[in-house]
């Protein structure tokens, strides 16, 4: 195990590297690129892209980069059922997302969990380390569900003892449900032309469903959350 003087080193290293990507995608950002709005606009040359032979292999890419970047990876889940059909936007998705947060996870984990691990098992969070190291996968499904693709998230994580099969196979469990909501409506919704196809029973359906799964989404992570500050008060 390192010494201290070495893991403040780590701490300091990934600090400034995550200071750095975040200054990337941040300027990004703030050029116009990279966003919503962003999609919109190059929707068409994104299309025209991403429909070549190697056109999956590149949005896989982004998509690992935009993780990579620390941005929210919102624009890549939308874009993909805006080119692909349902079932590939999925896969391709889920490959690239998982790929990116998995890197991001295992470089934390080697810049800070030498350090911080130690300290979080004897600190007021211990129960919750202690969950991920028990129950990794239900914890990092919860987790995942609760706050999705939060960036922060995957540096915290990789500070503790997780398994690293755990928090794979929790984060694709968490990831995928919500995920495939989102591209099953975008898919829907891009061949509405007028406000006479949302009235159709598939799209009413497709709606309602995606208000309902929101809903369940908003329910437990509340009470996911909630749970977690209230331990903490007890242990307080």
């Amino acid at each position: 195990m390192p010494s201290t003087g070495a893991g403040r080193r780590r701490i300091i290293i990934f600090a400034l590297i995550i200071c750095l990507l975040l200054a990337t995608g941040g300027v990004l950002i703030a050029k116009g690129f990279l966003t919503i709005e962003w999609l919109n606009t190059q929707i068409d040359s994104l299309e025209e892209t991403l429909n070549r032979p190697y056109g999956p292999v590149l949005y896989v890419l982004g998509t690992i980069a935009f993780i990579g970047l620390q941005i929210p990876g919102v624009v890549p889940v939308i874009l993909a059922p805006l080119v692909y059909g349902l079932a590939e936007s999925f896969f391709l998705t889920m490959i690239g997302v998982n790929i990116g947060m998995i890197a991001t996870f295992l470089a934390a984990r080697y810049f800070l969990r030498d350090y911080f691990a130690p300290k979080l098992e004897k600190g007021r969070l211990n129960r919750f380390t202690r969950h991920l190291e028990t129950n990794g996968i239900l914890t990092m499904s919860f987790l995942r569900i609760a706050l999705w693709m939060f960036p922060p998230m995957n540096w915290a994580i990789g500070a503790t003892n997780i398994r690293i099969r755990d928090y794979v196979i929790g984060n694709i469990i968490g990831l995928a449900p919500i995920i495939f909501a989102i591209q099953l409506v975008t898919y829907r919704l891009k061949s509405i032309d007028s406000v006479v196809d949302l009235l159709r029973p598939e799209s009413i359906g497709v709606i309602l469903g995606f208000v309902a799964f929101l809903i369940v989404v908003a329910w437990t992570r509340r009470r996911y959350m909630s749970t977690g500050e209230s331990r903490s008060r007890e242990e307080g």
